[in-house]
């Protein structure tokens, strides 16, 4: 038999077997809960980690996106910034001919401010205006007939002249253009994919609430002047440019134009330039120098510029007391209705003949812009099977494995492969003497002064046109004499009388269509 003290020693062991039982398991206990409440925390901060991991993601993919498409917001309240006005009495070739030249002139300011970056940015244009009230002004000035919505032929084809331009009535509401303007501008201004904003509507004082926060901000907006500007926009520290080929730099008559509402949403048209007997004042000379980035439309300093701004087609009168030297004096600018009137036909006694100046330099005949017509002719022969130039433009191909088209082509086909031909320039230039040449010679565009994208050199936009004799082409040189054209007695070589555009255009979308072979 175990002793008392034999069983209160195995009692207090037990006793103490189970407190030490009864710690450990509160111990267990305890390092349980401490694991479920790290593994909760760490299931939290996985789910976090994820969530993180996924916006980032999303970030990288939105950041990649806006970086696709670049492009550049031109926008223009058309009440107050009016085009040339030689493109406006256009009408719809007129259209299609400012479409181009707002092209060329905003890609010659984007690489100004973009560089490299500049090749991979579109344009996108947006003019807004009161294309009624617009064109009821510019009927009264003498621009437009006084049919109702006059104006609409020449916005129709600026809008489908070019894929993102868009010309929109803004209809005759008081501020319709202006609503449309400032919520534009707000949708582009902070838009990463819109790279800078070009902004025409500086004759309206109510856009400086829209401008003023971004002051200063010369990386984002450039402010475009037009023929009217409120001195409060140049205070904004924003870069000012004008571009002279597109939008008129004078008003050209006594009208008000604009949306009448009266709230500075127009541009009143001529007093300024017209004396108190209503005729036009002529400049005097300048005793500056001319500005020629402004005659380029990149004059960066505005009105800060210390030089001279005007057009080389404005006549400077020359007092007795002050005459220019030569260099105060451009020269004048040549536009369609001067090649129109300058140039020989491709007809007559002489078609079979190559035109040559004093100088012995080759004149290319009159080449007008193709119609709409001829353009949707030869869009649409095109997509058969490309036209050969050999055959077609120099009337034979002596390659026998030639795979462009050789059948016969209308007129419009013919008349659309010559002119984009023409933007191409020969390399013997002037002095070729191929009737079978297609290649251009001289430059006829309107008011191209050789600046890219032309291809042409200086010399090819100032040569002498005036035909000093008809030469035989080097195909009949065995026969080589010289005509004169004064012995002409074709009428028909005189009546040049070829349906002309106010200005060529030169798409490089449909040079793809013909292959210089």
């Amino acid at each position: 038999m175990l002793a008392d003290t034999d069983i209160q020693a195995l009692d207090a062991g037990l006793e103490s077997v189970a407190r030490q039982s009864e710690q450990h398991h509160d111990n267990l206990r305890n390092l349980l809960q401490r694991f479920h409440l790290l593994l909760d925390d760490y299931n939290r901060l996985k789910s976090d980690y994820e969530e993180e991991k996924e916006s980032r993601e999303k970030y990288k993919k939105l950041a990649r996106g806006q970086e696709r498409n670049p492009f550049v917001l031109v926008l223009v309240d058309g009440d107050g910034c009016l085009f040339k006005e030689h493109l406006v009495k256009a009408g719809s070739d007129g259209g299609i001919t400012a479409a181009r030249l707002l092209s060329d002139s905003i890609k010659e300011l984007i690489q100004d401010r973009l560089g490299s970056q500049a090749d991979q940015c579109r344009i996108m244009v947006r003019i807004y205006s009161n294309v009624l009230g617009l064109s009821k002004s510019l009927a009264r000035s003498g621009l437009l007939g006084y049919e109702a919505r006059s104006l609409s032929p020449f916005a129709a084809s600026f809008t489908r002249s070019q894929d993102l331009f868009d010309y929109v009535d803004a209809g005759d509401k008081k501020e319709g253009a202006d609503y449309k303007i400032r919520e534009m501008f707000r949708l582009f201004a902070d838009n990463n994919q819109c790279k800078h904003v070009f902004f025409a509507g500086c004759h309206d004082a109510g856009y400086l609430s829209m401008l003023t926060p971004y002051r200063g901000k010369s990386d984002r907006i450039t402010l475009i002047k037009a023929a009217s500007f409120h001195a409060e926009y140049a205070k904004l520290d924003i870069p000012i440019r004008e571009l002279p080929a597109v939008f008129a730099t004078s008003t050209p008559g006594g009208n008000h134009i604009g949306n009448g509402n009266g709230n500075g949403n127009g541009l009143s048209l001529g007093p300024a330039f017209n004396n108190h007997n209503g005729q036009k004042s002529i400049p005097t000379a300048p005793s500056r120098q001319i500005c020629k980035h402004f005659q380029k439309g990149i004059c960066r300093f505005g009105n800060e510029c210390m030089k001279v701004h005007i057009m080389p087609s404005q006549q400077l009168a020359q007092s007795k007391h002050n005459v220019p030297p030569p260099m105060y004096s451009p020269t004048k600018v040549r536009d369609e209705a001067y090649y129109f009137k300058s140039l020989p036909g491709t007809w007559g006694k002489y078609k079979d003949h190559i035109a040559v100046n004093s100088e012995e330099e080759r004149i290319d005949s009159y080449c007008p812009f193709p119609s709409t017509d001829a353009w949707d002719s030869y869009n649409r022969r095109i997509k058969q099977q490309k036209l050969c130039n050999r055959q077609q433009l120099g009337g034979d191909c002596d390659n026998y494995a030639c795979e462009f088209d050789h059948g016969p082509a209308s007129e419009d086909c013919i008349h659309v492969m010559r002119y984009i031909l023409r933007q191409h320039v020969c390399p013997r230039g002037g002095r070729c003497r191929s009737i079978k040449c297609y290649l251009g010679h001289i430059c006829q565009k309107d008011g191209c002064r050789g600046l890219k994208p032309c291809k042409f050199g200086r010399h090819a936009h100032t040569i002498n046109l005036k035909v000093a004799q008809w030469v035989l082409p080097i195909e009949q040189a065995d026969n080589s004499e010289m005509a004169d054209p004064s012995e002409q007695s074709d009428p028909s070589f005189e009546d040049n009388s070829t349906t002309t555009t106010d200005q060529p255009l030169s798409p490089s979308s449909l040079l793809d269509g013909i292959l210089i072979t």
